[in-house]
């Protein structure tokens, strides 16, 4: 068996949404998603990762992306108006064990059909393209839609990491979840 890899930067399309290669161009949307997480909770972008506080340094991280053989950030783009309206990512890649990290954000209103979709698309490409073996994916608790769309498309709640974050506030849990190749996803 190979070692996977993330080399191949890949373009996904659905009905609803393209899932591209980032480019610097789409840092406004980068910096306009991190701030809207930030008042909620949203997992780590990954080891080495900068803070991507300002425009500049968003533009230098997309940028850079292409570079990197360890991760994948791609736009989410709305098929109907051209519109950068989020992130996919794989990060964190472990090739011996061909397992990453999936994480997704959505600006504003695209949420659930947007959300699914782009979250099944970057999984179908984890598992059948890379061909890895496990991705994982972190949620707080509190977000319960998000967690649905997850497990909608086959990921698995594994473990809960008790008071792990903090949301508006409040302690919270985080949930683990996991997709294996093999299992069932739509």
């Amino acid at each position: 068996m190979t070692a996977a890899t993330f080399v191949h930067k890949p373009i996904r399309s659905g009905e609803l949404v393209q899932l591209r290669p980032a480019l610097p161009a789409d840092a406004p949307g980068l910096v306009a998603l991190l701030r809207e997480e930030t008042l909620t909770w949203c997992p780590g972008r990954g080891a080495g990762v900068p803070e991507l506080d300002d425009l500049t340094a968003a533009q230098e991280w997309y940028g850079s992306c292409g570079r990197l053989g360890d991760r994948i950030d791609l736009a989410v783009v709305d098929r109907a108006t051209g519109a950068f309206i989020g992130e996919a990512v794989l990060a964190d890649l472990d090739r011996d064990n061909a397992s990453c990290r999936f994480r997704l954000g959505l600006l504003g209103p695209y949420r659930d059909g947007h959300r699914h979709e782009a979250a099944r698309l970057l999984l179908g490409y984890a598992l059948d393209e890379a061909e890895l073996h496990r991705v994982e994916t972190r949620v707080a608790a509190c977000h319960v839609r998000e967690r649905a769309a997850y497990e909608a498309i086959g990921f698995v709640r594994e473990v809960t990491c008790r008071e792990a974050v903090t949301v508006d506030g409040v302690r919270t849990d985080v949930h683990v979840l996991a997709v294996l190749a093999g299992a069932q996803h739509p």
